[in-house]
């Protein structure tokens, strides 16, 4: 059984209406199972909940807090993020399927650089200044299948920004499907040709996992439900229709999982402030790392009460709605060493330094604001058909998933969501396997 999963950034359930309205993913709602309440996981960021998305846990277990590890003295271009899979401190979905004997190939998802057991691993990474950003891509991802890639499709990419950049990643997506086997005759092409055995015994990876970033990047640019956004779910739609319409052209929807899943949503911006400087010019010993619409505040000496004692004080002139105590970031699955966190007022969103905000919108909010609703689609034989879930957690993807496909993530913190498998269906399978 093949497992596709589609990340779509920054969707969210104030979208849905509009989505299920468009060819491809409405058509999704109506023959699978559908939710609008994803509760993701707090942080609202994308690296995290990715981590949790292939792992089925928060981040007290497999260890993404943030995007960026806490780099407080670096400059803001020159910070690494949480790039390497080795990372993650808990067992994937790309490490349960390897050790099952299955290929897994991933496209832009977060936190896989240098991944031992994904063998088309075109990871997430950015160039630092002075690096190349090819280059780099080359060393963390699988340089062979990337060079073959980039060789027969690299023409067709007008640049690595988006959408462009989306565009690409879907067609080298549908590559992988490509690969394959399906007898001439079935694709409407000569009979006569007899390919060879090589040939006949490709396949396409049992376990693929994209994760398209064209909707997050237009909403920091132009604004949550700006014009711009609305075309950019349009494309996500049109990319997603048109895997799904290769896999149909192949006869691989019969046995083949799809899961579209999205992470976060966003809200526009209408002021920013540095908290990491005020800490600092009021010699309270911590220091802020931003979230966007909230910040971690790093103790420095482990002094908790009167750190915490100037959160509330100074609350009004900070714009603080909420202060996250120790207890509450544990009930939140944090890890224990983050003991406090702040979240802004609507609209105003931390930043490191006395900088100008370089987008209209972003994210980053605690688990009370809209905008951490996600999506879910799941289709497969294994999967009721037309069926609208209620509520879920993000963390209830990936044991889900891997109930489905066969596989077991012993450590996974979320449920199985059982109300939606056809468990004659999913018993009937691991038979088979």
């Amino acid at each position: 059984m093949r497992l596709i999963i589609i990340s779509l950034d920054a969707v969210f359930a104030a979208d849905a209406e509009f989505l299920l309205s468009l060819p491809a993913l409405g058509k999704m709602a109506q023959e699978g199972v559908f939710c609008d309440r994803v509760q993701t996981i707090y942080p609202s960021l994308t690296y995290p909940i990715h981590a949790s998305i292939v792992t089925g846990c928060y981040p007290e277990l497999h260890g993404i807090v943030h995007n960026q590890p806490f780099q407080p003295e670096t400059e803001p271009t020159r910070r690494t993020w949480y790039w390497n899979a080795s990372d993650i401190k808990v067992e994937t979905l790309f490490d349960q399927a390897h050790a099952a004997g299955r290929e897994c190939a991933a496209l832009l998802w977060p936190t896989t650089g240098h991944a031992r057991h994904i063998k088309y691993n075109f990871p997430e990474i950015l160039a630092l200044p002075g690096e190349n950003q090819a280059l780099k891509i080359l060393r963390y991802g699988s340089a062979r299948w990337l060079l073959t890639s980039e060789l027969r499709y690299g023409k067709r990419r007008v640049s690595y920004h988006q959408p462009h950049l989306d565009d690409y990643i879907t067609l080298i997506t549908g590559s992988l499907i490509q690969r394959h086997y399906v007898p001439t005759s079935k694709l409407g092409k000569r009979e006569d040709i007899i390919p060879s055995k090589r040939r006949q015994a490709r396949h396409m990876p049992d376990v693929l996992a994209l994760h398209l970033v064209d909707c997050d990047a237009t909403r920091h640019r132009y604004g949550t439900f700006s014009d711009e956004a609305k075309q950019a779910l349009i494309r996500l739609d049109e990319r997603v229709g048109r895997l799904m319409g290769e896999l149909d052209r192949r006869d691989l929807l019969k046995d083949t999982i799809v899961a579209v899943v999205s992470d976060h949503g966003q809200a526009d911006i209408t002021a920013s402030l540095p908290l990491d400087a005020w800490l600092q010019a009021n010699k309270v010993p911590a220091r802020a790392q931003s979230l966007g619409f909230g910040a971690y505040i790093h103790l420095q000496r482990g002094d908790y009460l009167p750190v915490l004692d100037v959160l509330r004080k100074h609350q009004k002139e900070l714009h603080i709605q909420h202060v996250y105590t120790r207890e509450e970031l544990r009930a939140l699955h944090m890890t224990p060493d983050l003991m406090l966190a702040v979240e802004a007022e609507e609209g105003l969103v931390y930043v490191d330094k006395e900088e100008e905000v370089g987008s209209l919108a972003t994210h980053g909010f605690g688990p009370r604001h809209p905008g951490s609703l996600a999506l879910l689609w799941l289709s497969g034989p294994q999967f009721a058909s037309g069926m609208r879930l209620e509520q879920c957690n993000i963390v209830d993807i990936a044991p889900t998933l891997a109930a489905a496909a066969g596989l077991i993530l012993p450590r996974a913190q979320g449920r199985v969501l059982q109300e939606t498998l056809l468990w004659d269906h999913v018993a009937k399978r691991s038979d088979e396997q």
